[in-house]
């Protein structure tokens, strides 16, 4: 009897036995271990569905969260950094690059440095896309080479036979009596260059025409007279009087310049450079162009507009500057630069048609970089330009200023020729295209909510 007593005493929660407690708490923890995975899963389940408001509690208690809120206000404008021509009056997303757009106040853009044009800025995407690809401004050694065309005739000298060749007036200065050419003829494919130099240059300023007198060696007599024949020629471009005293006397007035602010500037900021670092810089710019070497950007590099010509310098990934440069006469697959470049430099030597383009096509890059703002003051109207002919159409056109954008797109009202003037639930609405109004009618709680109020 006294055994069964012990027995349920030791089965009855109600008695408070520790062997009780001990098997609730070791099936407690069973179950804990059989439904782990589920309660880990539902712990993340809560923590990312109460996250918005776990954050927001976090930034009250730390005051992170003093973000003054995006109030749309007169002087105010959203930008992409990433897509620098993308501006908006309302806040959102880039439609080019979906990056949400950044608020500063209009006419914050700050003006380009001197000497550059427009800056543009690209995704690395759009850079792959394009395939632009940089290469280094750097001292090169620049020779010219000149062709010359012409027919073979017989000599005076028996060994030996004469070329008459005109030359165009670029390649004269390149030209001088004695110079060593190498000739070769189709007529004798696969025969080795002849060698020859230049024994005459004759010409008419007047005509502008000027010939070039060779004589040929030949000891073989293998030309014959009348063979068209082709001579090829070298010289440096260090032989230009005129090109080494340019580079000199522009690099004298940068590093005058130089020197004259470190020395003004050297009291007030210490660390300002110049001085003899300008002076050793201008001593070893003289020292190469002695030796035939010169500043040389490629030619692929090079947008020429006619009346000037074009680099577009890399400032940073993804962001190009048009830099307007001065060049001499070309040499080989270079050209020379007199200005607007510095040793060091990287230019887009691929895809420089296609930065051009889209600086062309986007004129707002050519003011300011970092996004075109539309000035401090009141936005411009996007509404038809055009007078008001009556009172409805007055009505109608400060509506629209008003409205700004199309609540389908999000596009300002006259990016597809609009504004179009439509009316849904007894309200007049303006959208940028005929084809937004199918959306609209469709789903008018969903736009409508987007527009300022009456």
């Amino acid at each position: 009897m006294a055994l069964s007593d012990s027995l349920s005493s030791s089965t009855n929660p109600a008695t408070g036995d520790p062997s009780t407690r001990l098997s609730a708490w070791l099936a407690v923890r069973v179950l804990i271990v059989r439904l782990r995975f589920f309660l880990v899963l539902l712990a993340v389940l809560l923590l990312v569905g109460s996250w918005p408001s776990l954050r927001h509690s976090w930034q009250r208690l730390t005051g992170a969260g003093n973000i003054e809120p995006r109030r749309m206000t007169e002087d105010m404008e959203f930008w992409c950094p990433m897509c620098p021509g993308v501006v908006s009056d309302f806040p959102g997303k880039c439609p080019v690059c979906n990056m949400a757009l950044v608020r500063r106040k209009k006419g914050e853009a700050t003006p380009l440095p001197d000497g550059v044009l427009a800056r543009m800025q690209f995704s690395p995407y759009r850079v792959q896309l394009a395939g632009i690809r940089t290469a280094a401004v750097e001292y090169r050694p620049l020779r010219r080479e000149v062709v010359l065309v012409g027919l073979v005739e017989r000599s005076t000298v028996p060994s030996a036979v004469s070329v008459r060749a005109e030359v165009f007036a670029a390649d004269l200065p390149f030209l001088t009596e004695g110079q060593l050419v190498e000739v070769r003829s189709e007529a004798l494919s696969g025969h080795a260059p002849f060698r020859g130099k230049i024994v005459r240059i004759d010409g008419e300023a007047a005509a502008s025409t000027w010939t070039v007198r060779l004589e040929i060696d030949d000891p073989q007599q293998d030309l014959r007279s009348g063979m068209l024949v082709t001579a090829r020629t070298e010289a440096p471009l260090a032989r230009l009087a005129w090109w080494r005293r340019a580079v000199s006397e522009e690099g004298w007035k940068e590093r005058t310049v130089d020197v004259v602010l470190h020395g003004l500037l050297i009291s007030a900021v210490p660390g300002i450079p110049g001085g003899v670092y300008s002076l050793v810089h201008q001593a070893n710019t003289q020292a190469m162009l002695a030796e035939g070497y010169g500043l040389a950007v490629p030619c692929s590099a090079v947008i020429d507009h006619g009346s000037r010509k074009l680099v577009f310098v890399e400032n940073g990934p993804g962001m190009f500057d048009a830099v307007e440069i001065e060049v001499g006469p070309r040499c080989s697959d270079f050209y020379p630069v007199l200005r607007g470049l510095e040793g060091g430099q990287r230019v887009a030597a691929a895809g420089a048609f296609l930065l051009d383009a889209e600086m062309w096509l986007n004129q707002g890059l050519a003011i300011t970089y970092f996004g075109a703002t539309r000035g401090a003051g009141a936005p411009a109207p996007v509404a038809p330009s055009a007078a008001p002919a009556s009172p409805s159409a007055e009505e109608d056109w400060m509506l629209a200023a008003k409205q700004k954008i199309c609540p389908v797109t999000g596009e300002p009202l006259d990016a597809m020729g609009g504004p179009v003037r439509v009316v849904i639930e007894g309200r007049v609405v303006f959208i940028c295209c005929k084809g937004c109004e199918g959306p609209l009618r469709k789903d008018p709680a969903k736009y409508l909510s987007k527009l300022p109020p009456k």
